[in-house]
């Protein structure tokens, strides 16, 4: 076993660039059509709001009661048209999130570094999974929303729903929820590099992996994490001085922009490096063997005789 498998996966990554610039090929691909997605959603939202012109032309003219009642006409029509909008944006998101994923995973397992891994079939199945499991994180927090909005309301004495009832289902239900959908997702990023092709115990597989190397998997996993946050701080404050410095807003915005890039690549480098070590750990560990468990309870009965049958 390597001594330092991040180091490792650092090497290997610099050792072959492609493996690099197919992650960032199709992570960058679907950036770009996401922030498409978005600035397409904000024009048909806006386009979906009726817009009253005696709320803007003669609003001293309009009574207080008048006035209330175009803002919140205006607020419930925008708050359909984000449903309708958000609704078909993140279909369609997840649904290109799981063509590229699939495609460029796939592609990276066929590198030396992280080879053998998943065929194309299975990646597209861990990738499915992996966007049902978001998909069930964000139904289960609005199912929490409207359940503590529902006991907020039942406990209050007024018309304002109790704010502390709501606090004491939203938090706990928000921090079950990210660690349940943070775990899954983590168990489901190692699946791809263990699910080599004819391997029908891809589960019993990847829970054998993760307590063998449970130790190496936490070591890895902070140190990339740490890694990534201080990028991510180096980042900030280069923003934050930047804007700060800077006076000209086209010369800010390229700015910020050529600072995120550079924070994405970083993050998708220490990301591949991970990844490239998780591989390392993996040819150190022994999978496990269809039937185990019965084998081992097998053993453990003593063999049937005619001295102990009675």
């Amino acid at each position: 076993m390597p001594t330092n498998p991040l180091r490792e996966g650092f090497r290997e990554v610099l050792r072959d660039p492609a493996l690099l610039l197919i992650e960032i090929g199709w992570r960058w691909t679907f950036g770009a059509i996401a922030i498409f997605v978005f600035w397409l959603s904000i024009f048909a939202v806006l386009g979906n709001v009726p817009v009253d012109s005696r709320l803007f032309s003669s609003s001293s003219a309009l009574s207080l009661w008048e006035t209330a009642q175009s803002i919140a006409s205006t607020a419930i029509s925008l708050g359909r048209a984000l449903i309708r909008v958000g609704i078909t944006a993140g279909i369609f998101l997840a649904l290109c999130w799981i063509v590229l994923n699939s495609l460029g995973r796939h592609a990276t397992l066929a590198r030396p570094a992280l080879a053998p891994g998943a065929n194309l079939r299975m990646c597209i199945a861990i990738t499915v999974a992996r966007a049902g499991i978001a998909f069930a994180a964000v139904l289960a927090w609005l199912a929490a929303g409207v359940v503590a909005g529902l006991l907020g309301a039942a406990v209050s004495r007024d018309a304002v729903p109790n704010v502390g009832v709501m606090l004491v289902i939203l938090l706990p239900a928000f921090v079950l929820i990210v660690v349940a959908w943070a775990t899954l997702n983590w168990y489901l990023s190692l699946a791809p590099i263990l699910a080599v092709s004819g391997n029908g115990k891809l589960a019993e597989g990847v829970w054998e992996f993760a307590r063998g190397s449970r130790d190496r998997l936490v070591e890895v996993s902070v140190v990339s994490g740490v890694i990534r946050g201080a990028c991510f701080v180096i980042a900030l404050m280069l923003s934050f001085a930047v804007a700060a410095l800077v006076s000209n807003p086209r010369l800010v915005v390229a700015d910020l922009s050529a600072i995120s890039l550079l924070y994405f690549l970083c993050a998708d480098f220490v990301y591949l490096a991970r990844l490239c070590a998780y591989a390392k750990l993996r040819t150190n560990v022994e999978p496990a063997a269809p039937g185990r468990v019965f084998a081992e309870v097998e053993n453990m009965i003593p063999p049937l005789t005619s001295e102990n049958q009675f």
